[in-house]
């Protein structure tokens, strides 16, 4: 993952025993507390994704699928005639 230029300090509670383990497994904390966070965003993101679509009406998703095949279709197509 790409790490920005700016990073904040902070300070967090974490239990003792789970902190050995992480040490025994690495040098950096921060940069495992940094990839536990990504990895904690990126399914929080996939768990309101997936709650989007289980709520969606039936006709929003036949809506969403003939676009996704349209633009799979023309996408084939562009590559074909290119060569691709």
């Amino acid at each position: 993952m790409t790490s920005s230029g700016s990073k904040q300090r902070i300070s967090i509670t974490v239990d003792a025993e789970l902190l050995q383990e992480i040490d025994q497994m690495t040098e950096n904390r921060s940069a495992a507390v940094e990839e536990g966070l990504r990895l904690w965003h990126r399914q929080q993101i996939e768990n309101q994704l997936r709650a989007f679509y289980q709520t969606q009406k039936p006709t929003d998703r036949q809506f969403d699928e003939d676009w996704a095949e349209l633009a799979q279709t023309q996408m084939t197509e562009i590559l074909d005639s290119e060569g691709l």
